[in-house]
């Protein structure tokens, strides 16, 4: 995508805001930095901690599927960090769900797995990487509701599958010693032999989209419909490095208007019109105030 030469200032950011009404928003890990979240490629984020504090051989090794199936302690170990109970939406939040309030968004395709989409009351809405929102059995397929997992996540301990372990799940496992041996005693509609088991045996994995999954069948089914639509592009807080979403700017038609607000350029090959660098949280408000909306 190449850049646009008419657009070039806040003013005629603040004129695209006025005049479009299919808006398409692409947010990452900096529209909730300021809820207290990490984020992830900082000096000071996730990957940068994970690698200090676990010894992996890579950060994203955290997220990643054949690593929890190895072995799925780590990631238990860390998740309460994420976990949406403890946070509240911010400004850049609020501010998407007053375009949706204001018949103005399109979608919002949100590259985070925190749900403060869903708590601003943001509706139109995909987590492209799913969410805590529900957990799935990594080996029958049963799937729960995320505050039925919320104990063990705070705990820091592995979360089991009730259906594999029946009432076993409910024994009160420390993370130190979850996933070290599977020894609890499986019911036997579970498993015909526990020589069978992998680490990651009737373990409730959060439905968050690891390195190595594909992303959910909407996400495309959605895009595909937004792109003919789409009369401005928005993006927030990421820094357009994962697949797909880091390739939905370059899928555009060429005509679009595109607006980055973040604290570092991304987007390279493609091409922003105008780059608001900064806080995002203090951009939204300075552009509610030219704008005039509440």
């Amino acid at each position: 995508r190449l850049k646009l030469p008419g657009i070039n200032t806040l003013d005629d950011v603040c004129r695209l805001f006025k005049s479009s009404n299919n808006i398409l928003v692409l947010t990452g890990a900096g529209v909730s930095v300021s809820a207290g979240i990490p984020d992830f490629r900082s000096s000071t984020g996730i990957y940068a901690r994970l690698h200090r504090e676990f010894g992996m051989p890579r950060p994203s090794c955290m997220f990643d599927r054949n690593y929890f199936d190895a072995n799925p302690k780590p990631f238990f170990n860390f998740a309460h960090e994420l976990w949406p109970g403890n946070f509240q939406p911010t400004p850049c939040h609020h501010f998407i769900a007053m375009l949706e309030q204001k018949h103005k968004l399109l979608r919002n395709y949100s590259q985070n797995i925190d749900t403060l989409e869903q708590k601003a009351n943001i509706r139109r809405v995909i987590n492209c990487h799913g969410s805590f929102a529900t957990a799935t059995c990594v080996s029958c397929g049963h799937r729960v509701e995320g505050k039925d997992i919320e104990l063990d996540i705070l705990r820091k301990r592995v979360a089991k599958c009730p259906v594999c372990y029946g009432d076993d799940q409910k024994s009160d496992l420390g993370a130190s010693e979850a996933g070290t041996e599977l020894d609890a005693k499986l019911s036997e509609e579970s498993c015909a032999s526990a020589a069978s088991m992998s680490p990651s045996f009737g373990v409730l994995k959060p439905d968050i989209v690891f390195f190595g999954e594909a992303l959910p069948n909407h996400f495309f089914s959605s895009l595909r419909e937004d792109l003919r639509l789409v009369d401005l592009v928005v993006v927030i807080g990421t820094s357009l490095r994962v697949a797909p979403v880091s390739e939905i700017l370059g899928e555009v038609e060429a005509s679009v208007p595109a607006i980055l607000i973040n604290r570092e350029v991304v987007g390279a090959p493609n091409q922003f019109d105008v780059e608001l660098l900064g806080d995002c949280d203090a951009v939204v408000g300075e552009l509610c105030c030219m704008l005039g909306w509440d």
